[in-house]
């Protein structure tokens, strides 16, 4: 109910500074605050972001992170710094959430076909201006809490702009919320690393670049799990 009345505000504001906020950043700061709410209003539920001094913000990124559940996105909103995301077209079906991530500026693409790799270059004006951009390399969560394999859209983007990846590891969001539910528990650590960027001019092919991204984060993941098995 909440965020059906934040919703009215949100409206303002994008209608007041649509005329000279071309990207947007108004309606997409009321965006983040209202997913960074939905962890607000969870008391048991705690978070860490770790690694904020890899990123200095105002610079362009483009940011990957591992997909576990619903909760990576209010997690991610809770970072200090704005950014447009890329997201699956039928989050844009569901009610509310569409009309925020609308008015925010975001992206969507249907997977697997050639429109996404279009929809992709809506994201240049952004990075051009130093503004972030976040993806999910997998395209979808993981059932099983493992590194899915990566698409290459995050990769090639990269490559045609020249901007860096900067890889994010997610953990703890699929034991708050487990995937394909909306069941939740009422305590939990939610945890965002934000590893060190990687340059796209290290790499000879974007294949490699990817493969070597995903290596960089599938042992940053182990190491997450083995540390949270030992506790």
């Amino acid at each position: 109910m909440m965020y059906v009345v934040l919703l009215i505000p949100t409206v303002l504001i994008f209608l007041i500074t649509y005329p000279f906020d071309k990207h947007r950043l108004f309606a997409n700061w009321m965006f983040m605050f209202v997913g960074r709410s939905f962890i607000w209003f969870n008391p048991g539920w705690k978070i860490e972001l770790r690694g904020l001094e890899n990123y200095k913000p105002g610079e362009a990124r483009i940011f990957i992170a591992n997909h576990q559940s619903f909760c990576d996105m209010p997690l991610l909103a809770s970072l200090p710094w704005q950014m447009k995301w890329v997201s699956k077209d039928s989050l844009y079906k569901v009610p509310v959430l569409g009309q925020y991530m609308a008015m925010a500026g975001h992206i969507y693409v249907k997977r697997g076909t050639a429109q996404a790799l279009i929809s992709m270059k809506q994201l240049h004006p952004y990075l051009k201006e130093n503004i972030p951009v976040m993806l999910f390399p997998e395209g979808t969560r993981s059932r099983t809490g493992e590194l899915l394999k990566f698409k290459s859209g995050a990769f090639l983007l990269s490559d045609e702009t020249k901007v860096p990846i900067q890889p994010i590891l997610i953990s703890g969001t699929r034991d708050v919320v487990r995937p394909d539910t909306w069941i939740t528990r009422s305590s939990g650590v939610m945890t965002a690393s934000i590893l060190p960027a990687v340059n796209p001019k290290n790499y000879e092919t974007v294949g490699r670049y990817r493969d070597a991204v995903y290596s960089m984060m599938n042992e940053e993941l182990q190491k997450l799990v083995k540390l949270s098995g030992n506790n």
